[in-house]
């Protein structure tokens, strides 16, 4: 049974209200305004477009979760100094055996993500409703090997560090306070869910929040969450890997 109901949040966490804002207001920034921005300026998505691969990946991947995370950090470590440090940031004890079990998770999941994915595409053609691919999975396939290189460390190494501190430590224990654990594990995995900007994914992206969220809510540790994310997204490069070494279409 997953033990979810024993984790207490309150509205007096001055690192968790700090963060929500500080956090709230990147993702509008960053995945808001800043495309927004872009879309508006015929001449900035020219520039970016003749940039050489690596380059663009640099400027547009790393940010957002670096700066993310570098505040997140920061807030926790200036606010309340009484409480220690890990605590604040939910990375408490890990025991080997929790990586054997985010293993086994990590294979259901891919098997839930692909069928959902799946289904939800033979509604979308159903209804004659198209969608662009998913813009990781469109410049994964077109740079060259320094630039999948560089993606492969943002999607596996530093998303999931920066996700996980952000959507199930922050965001979800500053709305858990507020509304309860139900309504804040479906609202953090829209939230999550929204920001990957692929309409096709959606319900499988949901899904998997859903999932990062229990697990670290079961074992009241973010290691967890942070390894199955890692897992999950190690999967999906991994398996990019393989359509760029041997050449299959996925594109239209």
């Amino acid at each position: 049974m997953l033990d979810i109901y024993n984790n207490k949040f309150t509205k007096d966490e001055k690192y968790l209200n700090r963060g929500f804002v500080a956090g709230i207001s990147m993702l509008f920034m960053f995945y808001m305004f800043i495309p927004a921005l872009l879309s508006g300026s015929h001449q900035l998505m020219a520039g970016l477009s003749e940039m050489p691969k690596p380059l663009m990946i640099l400027i547009v991947c790393f940010p957002p979760p670096l700066l993310t995370l570098t505040a997140m950090l920061i807030i926790f470590k200036i606010t309340d100094p009484r409480k220690s440090f890990f605590e604040k940031l939910g990375l408490n004890k890990w025991h080997l055996g929790n990586f054997w079990i985010c293993v086994a998770v990590c294979v259901f999941m891919l098997g839930i993500s692909a069928v959902t994915t799946i289904g939800f595409k033979k509604i979308l053609d159903f209804f004659e409703i198209s969608c662009r691919p998913p813009a990781f999975l469109t410049l994964a396939l077109s740079c060259n090997t320094t630039g999948f290189i560089l993606l492969a460390v943002a999607a596996a190494v530093i998303a999931p560090i920066s996700e996980e501190i952000l959507f199930r430590r922050v965001i979800y224990g500053f709305v858990a306070a507020r509304i309860g654990i139900a309504g804040s594990v479906v609202f953090t995995s829209l939230l999550f869910a929204m920001i990957h900007d692929s309409f096709a994914q959606f319900p499988a992206l949901f899904l998997l929040g859903v999932a990062f969220q229990l697990i670290y809510l079961h074992f009241h540790s973010l290691y967890p969450s942070i390894v199955l994310h890692f897992l999950n997204n190690g999967a999906a490069v991994c398996a990019i890997l393989l359509v760029r070494v041997f050449h299959i279409s996925l594109l239209p």
